[in-house]
């Protein structure tokens, strides 16, 4: 289904009988075979087993496993993933971009290839040549659309496996299916939201050296009638990818158990807010438990046992806590649905504007041996913006009629303060047909619904950063004192939709508003519209702060030189200002002259070479 919902379309998806013939909510989504170009990193060639739940990676894929990074590697897009994060296939780049080659016929938009696998022998625990007799066996999960569009019958995802020769690669069709809804999906795989597949490696061709596999996606984008809806379509997500010998296919299972999608936030309304509002009112602001979600991938139940750990990131709060009981889990449950308590509030520390606490989760059954274990991480950031997203715009927001057309989210502060801009994530379109004309908007409450006008910055357009997801800064030309409840959203100037990130994973839909009939209704979609409001006197980038222990950066400020410790895999690096501009980007160095850089705080991102990005804050004082 094309990512095109107005309302009328979205209520008879959901079995609800009014028609709606004016007011419009858009969500858009993010056989003509074209060859998409595709990016890749250096040749290697592993052994077996072959194994990869992504769990270990973020944005691009593993590098040791996969030779090219087109498809995106996250927990918001899957839908009750088997394991912490999986791949998503769509029809944008590295860079969240709409490839210039989409049309609305289907194409080939991107690929997942792995590297080179030795199919001939393995090495462990001993030299033995392989044979089909060996009984090889590839594995994976699937799942159309999850959070974000589904993708059309006509679109399909392919499996093919290859042989690398000295002139090219030989591939073979393996498997596809075609495209369709969840909830036919679900209605075809007895609820289950992945499926897994089994595929017997039988042919004598695929016994050497230089085997290979890959997954490639077909999409189509809506027509040209609607050049700013052409964002992101037809997602297809995978889990769980395993190749090795000795398997069977009637044996589904694996000794693991895993935390599952979204690390979650300790707070109870918001993902993100600013430190001085709450500590106004921790109480109010802290849930008194949060959720949690655990797969068991083995063939027998396990009791596990929960803990996590909470550090205040150069603060002195640090904390443990150790679930009572025990957690069951069934032999063979993905996603299990867990509740865990909160057992303290975030420290208040009056002396400082922002701070972030470091979250790490354990769950682990000793009984077993080896032992299962599993872990995440989650920093809970207190910084001078408010969010009810996490960051990934699974599709797009926007109303119709366009021109005049309104829509704003509810936000509270817990005392006085000054709303000095706001971040917003537009998405790509193709051509970004999508840059057209609105004023950012903040009005007063009235009985729960946007009000008298306080403040209007007119005739903006959408703009980008070369950075996959990222918002931009829009920076008000007087502060605005506010309290209590207030909106801020857009008012449509152009033709066409402005297509806004739209984070579907949780429910804010109580906090969205549209207005496009003179009169103001609360949203009818499930989602939360990625606007986030900045108060106070400076801004902090709305890029995930990360920790590592073993990663110093010094001198702290630093003058001239910044020198980098404890990065043994650093592909990449990336400087941003305050306003989130890209002040520096190059190869990784473990030495930065910033001895031309203007005072102030920036964020270091280290890109190392599974993907993972590591963001740390600096301070520059020539």
């Amino acid at each position: 289904m094309k990512t095109i919902f107005k309302l009328t379309v979205w209520a008879l998806l959901l079995g609800l009988v009014p028609f709606y013939a004016t007011a419009q909510e858009v969500l858009t989504g993010f056989n003509h075979n074209v060859t998409p170009p595709v990016k890749t990193r250096e040749a290697t060639s592993i052994t077996l087993p072959f194994y990869d739940d992504f769990s270990g990676s973020r944005v691009y894929p593993d590098s040791t496993k996969w030779s090219d990074f087109n498809v995106y590697v996250n927990a918001g897009f899957p839908l009750n993933t088997i394991t912490r994060n999986g791949a998503t296939f769509d029809v944008l780049d590295d860079q969240g971009r709409v490839y210039d080659y989409a049309i609305s016929n289907p194409f080939v938009a991107e690929y997942l290839t792995s590297v080179a696998i030795r199919l001939d022998s393995v090495f462990e625990p001993e030299p033995k040549a392989l044979t089909p007799a060996d009984s090889l066996v590839f594995s994976f999960f699937y799942q159309p659309q999850g959070n974000g569009n589904a993708p059309e019958a006509h679109d399909s995802l392919v499996l093919e496996f290859g042989i690398i020769n000295e002139l090219d690669t030989l591939w073979h069709h393996a498997w596809s299916t075609p495209g369709m809804t969840l909830s036919q999906f679900l209605a075809e795989n007895d609820s289950s939201y992945f499926k897994q597949v089994m595929i017997p490696i039988t042919d004598t061709a695929y016994f050497k050296p230089g085997f290979c596999f890959r997954f490639y996606n077909y999409a189509s984008i809506v027509s040209q009638a609607q050049p700013s809806s052409r964002g992101n379509e037809d997602n297809w997500n995978i889990d769980v990818v395993y190749l090795n010998y000795g398997r069977s296919v009637t044996d589904a299972s694996y000794p693991k158990v895993s935390f599952t999608g979204e690390t979650p936030s300790f707070l109870n309304r918001y993902r993100a807010m600013p430190y001085k509002h709450y500590r106004a009112n921790p109480s109010a602001h802290i849930s008194e438990f949060y959720p949690l979600h655990i797969s068991n991938l083995d063939n027998q139940a396990h009791q596990l046992k929960h803990q996590y750990t909470v550090e205040q990131i150069n603060g002195s709060q640090q904390y443990s806590y150790t679930s009572h009981g025990t957690i069951n889990t069934p032999a063979m449950t993905y996603s299990q649905p867990e509740t865990g308590m909160v057992a303290q509030l975030f420290a208040l520390d009056y002396d400082r504007d922002t701070t972030s606490f470091l979250v790490r989760h354990y769950i682990s059954d000793s009984t077993c041996n080896p032992p299962l274990v599993d872990s995440m991480v989650y920093l809970q950031g207190f910084y001078n913006y408010f969010a009810y997203d996490d960051g990934i715009p699974e599709l797009g927001f926007g109303v119709e009629p366009s021109p005049g057309g309104s829509f704003a989210v509810k936000f509270e502060l817990s005392e006085l303060d000054t709303l000095s801009g706001v971040q917003i994530l537009f998405n790509h379109t193709l051509n970004d047909a999508n840059n057209q004309y609105f004023d950012i908007v903040v009005w007063k409450d009235n009985n729960g619904k946007p009000g008298d006008e306080a403040y209007r910055l007119s005739g903006k357009k959408p703009y980008w950063e070369d950075q996959i997801y990222k918002f931009v800064y829009y920076k008000f030309d007087r502060k605005i004192r506010l309290n209590g409840v207030f909106y801020i959203g857009i008012v449509q100037q152009g033709s066409g939709l402005l297509n806004v990130g739209f984070d579907t994973s949780s429910d804010y839909s109580q906090y969205n508003f549209i207005n496009v009939t003179g009169s103001w209704q609360q949203s009818s979609k499930r989602g939360a519209i990625m606007l986030r409001p900045v108060v106070g006197s400076g801004y902090f980038i709305g890029v995930n702060e990360t920790s590592d222990s073993n990663i110093t950066v010094r001198p702290v400020p630093a003058s001239t030189t910044l020198h980098i410790e404890g990065v043994t895999d650093g592909v990449s690096i990336a400087l941003y200002d305050l306003t989130g501009r890209l002040v520096m980007q190059r190869s990784f160095t473990d030495e930065i002259p910033v001895d031309q850089l203007h005072d102030g705080l920036y964020l270091l991102n280290i890109t190392t070479a599974n993907g993972n990005v590591i963001t740390k804050k600096i301070i520059v004082k020539p």
